[in-house]
């Protein structure tokens, strides 16, 4: 077993959340990017918190508007046993549920098909926990042979049309499960624990879905997302804690697999046959996870990740060249995320140091510090999200010490900051990876029409935003293969909207008009 202190150095991360692209595990690039922008020309204020009963070593809430009362709803764990779900915008609880302790991230998706959302997480007691949403009551759930820290990834892996849960576990086991039942599908027996998190793409191009995951036996492992089998593997110089990030980083159609090693290294691997592309040491180990996006609109995808030598990292993905790098006074073993927080439509780089206390705030064309935030000692993976549906985004995290939750807000309370995903300069940016073998959405009378030309790109995006740039509706975020297919918006209200389309680094959006 591994001492407790190393959990409070272990970087996992959970699925994607819904109105916020930030989340490690099921999302295809695995970065936590975020496209409505915020208001946070200085150091935000604390909109609300909340003190537990033991310490919030959650890697990142997750944020869903799960009881479809047009309000976010905050989920997160604790070591005082507990996952909690808060009111977005008063930060109220609105249910807990005992557990084990939750060193890891819950995944919000329904599982099940029954039109209610289910929350799903490990747990420090061994067992894997799907809960309702609504309600926090158990659905089902599932002993493992060991702690768990990994945290769920959700999708459709063997398109049998029903979501599969996939998790790593202390008993050196990668898990899928049946997301209706909780019966196990396959398990993936690696050489020693799984701390890593899971991340879902077809890597290889073969219309079968990988999961790709590192173990503490210096293994990367690809496997075969029906059988659970081994595709290919890597073997680092030491033990993995950081969860692997998926993309076509280098524009060679293919797709890359990148992650951190406690050997201090970052690797780039080619995702359809393991072959290393580039790797490069830092001063020290690698527990955080790398992030990937244009971060400086150069049309040239960056890999941004942590290290315990008290820098952050900007990569060039296609050379593994750095861009920049920031020294902090601290380890950086979380997670970094990546959204435009202070409107001026380029992207800002969200660093939780440990040392510190603090959150830093980077500019993400140079990594010059544009603001920091003092919380409390060792801030954890920060989710973005509009949590109180003022149309900017706020700041949620979790502390070690003062067992905090912390939601924070830009300090003149802005509204209607606008979206990236809609902004006329982006979409021309992202329009030249257009063609005729992209997916396209069309819009008729009400129905949204969604074509899916190829297996390239399979992890879909369709989010619904409002003429003030707030998120009114993720219609669908997950994977899907080669074919037609069509969504009905459920917007209530009569108006003007928009769709936007994301899969890849392609982006596309249709104004949608709702006459009831």
């Amino acid at each position: 077993m591994l001492p407790l202190l190393i959990f409070f150095l272990i970087q996992q991360n959970p699925t994607y959340a819904l109105g916020t692209w930030t989340k490690y595990g099921a999302t295809l690039e695995n970065t936590h990017l975020q496209y409505m922008k915020g208001a946070m020309f200085s150091a935000p204020d604390v909109k609300w918190s909340y003190w537990a009963g033991g310490m919030i070593e959650s890697y990142g809430a997750t944020v869903a508007d799960i009881n479809k009362d047009d309000t976010m709803e905050v989920v997160i764990g604790s070591t005082d046993n507990k996952v909690y779900c808060f009111n977005g915008i008063t930060g109220g609880i609105k249910w807990s549920y005992t557990i084990g302790n939750v060193y890891t991230s819950p995944a919000i998706v329904d599982v099940d098909k029954d039109d209610t959302m289910e929350v799903t997480v490990g747990s420090y007691d061994n067992v894997v926990y799907c809960l309702n949403g609504i309600t926090g009551g158990i659905k089902w759930s599932y002993v493992t042979g060991g702690h768990i820290v990994s945290s769920p990834a959700i999708v459709d892996v063997d398109k049998d049309d029903t979501m599969e849960v996939v998790i790593g576990s202390l008993d050196s086991k990668v898990y899928c499960f049946n997301g209706v039942t909780g019966g196990i599908k396959w398990s993936c027996l690696t050489g020693d624990q799984v701390i890593s998190s899971p991340a879902i793409a077809d890597v290889d191009k073969d219309d079968t879905m990988e999961v790709t995951v590192g173990s503490c036996d210096n293994i990367v492992y690809c496997l075969n997302g029906i059988t659970g089998k081994t595709k290919w593997s890597y073997i680092t110089g030491e033990a993995i804690f950081s969860s692997p990030a998926i993309a076509d980083v280098d524009k060679d159609d293919t797709m890359e697999v990148v992650i951190g090693s406690l050997d201090k290294k970052v690797y780039c691997f080619n995702g359809a046959t393991g072959g290393i592309k580039w790797s490069y040491a830092t001063g020290e180990t690698i527990l955080s996870s790398p992030a990937i996006a244009d971060v400086d609109k150069d049309d040239t995808m960056e890999v941004v990740i942590g290290s315990d030598d008290n820098k952050v990292y900007c990569f060039n993905g296609i050379t593994g060249g750095i861009k920049w790098s920031y020294q902090t006074f601290g380890d950086i073993h979380r997670g970094v995320s990546i959204a435009d927080v202070d409107m001026d439509n380029k992207f800002e780089i969200l660093v939780p140091n440990y040392d510190t206390y603090s959150l830093f705030c980077l500019n993400g064309e140079d990594g010059s510090l544009l603001w920091k935030k003092q919380l409390a000692p060792d801030v954890h993976d920060i989710t973005i999200a509009d949590i109180d549906n003022d149309g900017c985004v706020e700041l949620v995290t979790g502390t070690r010490d003062y067992n905090a939750i912390w939601a924070l807000d830009d300090i003149s309370n802005s509204t209607n900051c606008g979206c990236m995903a809609v902004d006329e300069k982006w979409n021309e940016a992202t329009s030249r990876l257009g063609g005729d073998q992209i997916s396209k959405i069309e819009i008729i009378k009400n129905k949204i029409y969604l074509s899916v030309p190829n297996n390239d790109y399979t992890n879909i995006r369709l989010t619904i935003y409002d003429l003030c740039g707030r998120l009114k509706e993720v219609v669908y975020s997950g994977v899907l293969s080669k074919g037609n297919y069509t969504f009905t918006p459920n917007i209530r209200n009569n108006g003007i909207y928009f769709v936007n389309l994301s899969l890849g680094t392609h982006k596309q959006t249709q104004k949608l008009i709702i006459l009831k």
